[in-house]
């Protein structure tokens, strides 16, 4: 059986947690992290709630700043 296919929501949503997981892990408050990836912490907190449509180039730039590649940052979302 197909594994169901999650709502864009449920994207941006766990999406955001993992972020929220990895700075965390870093012990990075949103201000140092944005100050570390150059992004506005206005940016990083909406993505990490998942109200935030990321595009692609934003990702690999997060991605880069965790020290980690866009597949270890999207498996399994």
């Amino acid at each position: 059986m197909a594994k169901p296919k999650p709502n864009n929501a449920d994207v941006f949503v766990n999406l955001g947690e993992r972020i929220r997981k990895l700075r965390n892990k870093r012990g990075w408050t949103q201000v140092i992290m944005a100050e570390k990836i150059g992004m506005d912490r206005s940016f990083i907190a909406d993505v990490e709630r998942g109200k935030r449509n990321i595009s692609l180039l934003y990702l690999v730039v997060l991605a880069d700043g965790f020290g980690i590649t866009l597949s270890q940052l999207l498996s399994g979302l």
